[in-house]
């Protein structure tokens, strides 16, 4: 990708956090999926890498290998002209300098930010080796202006109570101390709970479509939120529709599913144009 093109593409990025709207953040898993939601107008897409392990066989948690993760980055940021951010787990690596490597690959293969997580297993990674990881990043990213969107996932994981939100935004200030841009805190659909997030945490905030219960894009807007990702939803959506019509053609013999499916030739002309840098 052009240098200048792509340096433009993470700076109008990181204007969006701090816009009058609030970014809603759908996510791909490959080129068609970005190309969809760049025609339906979303001016950024991130990559999710659950719906990316998904495609490779692989169940979500870094099943997915590093080298898949970002040939679906390069794929992805390849299809579309608008910002795209990568979705890298925990960075593919413990030791810093595997993280950085992932971080300087996700920016060679077009990408303008990155999520990182403090997901380990049924716990988080401990305060100071997050940090680690977020310094990691930001130095191999050097005059480069990305933006780092760092989790904390302890909502996510199921816990709950004072010590839990109270640790929450400890790990909030020290993401932001380490270097990261805004903080994303997935789980919470509460607008309580997410309107105090948003006072606490000196940086935006990021929440993720849970459910269809999921407060609308308005409501998190008054609470001050400022990012929204659907993270694999979208993906799950779409194999909910496969569902159907798989069963509909088999169980009922009909074809109905190709009421409302998307035009053959206004995709395959979209797929044309690829991106332009």
């Amino acid at each position: 990708m052009n240098p200048e093109k792509q340096r433009a593409k993470a700076e109008a990025f990181a204007a969006l956090h701090h816009a009058d709207d609030v970014l809603v953040l759908p996510n791909a898993w490959d080129g068609v999926s970005a190309k969809v939601l760049e025609m339906a107008g979303f001016p950024a897409i991130a990559t999710a890498s659950a719906s990316i392990s998904w495609t490779k066989g692989v169940r979500d948690g870094e099943g997915l290998t590093r080298d898949d993760a970002i040939d679906a980055i390069r794929l992805i940021a390849g299809a579309v002209d608008v910002p795209v951010t990568a979705d890298i787990e925990k960075g593919f690596g413990i030791d810093p300098r595997e993280v950085a490597e992932t971080v300087r690959q996700s920016i060679e293969a077009g990408a303008v930010g990155i999520n990182i997580e403090d997901s380990e297993g049924p716990g988080q990674i401990d305060v100071n080796e997050m940090q680690t990881r977020i310094r990691a990043a930001r130095q191999i990213a050097g005059d480069f202006p990305l933006w780092i969107n760092a989790r904390v996932d302890a909502y996510l994981l199921g816990k709950k109570g004072d010590d839990v939100y109270a640790d929450t935004i400890a790990r909030a200030k020290a993401w932001i101390e380490a270097g990261a841009d805004s903080i994303f805190v997935p789980g919470p659909k509460d607008a309580g709970l997410i309107g105090k997030l948003v006072k606490d945490i000196d940086a935006p905030l990021n929440v993720i479509v849970i459910d269809e219960s999921t407060l609308s894009v308005a409501e998190l807007k008054a609470l001050g939120v400022a990012r929204i990702s659907t993270g694999p939803r979208l993906m799950q959506a779409a194999m909910g529709a496969l569902q159907r019509a798989a069963t509909s053609m088999r169980e009922n013999g009909d074809f109905r599913f190709m009421d409302g499916a998307a035009n053959f030739a206004e995709i395959n002309k979209a797929m044309d144009k690829g991106a332009q840098g």
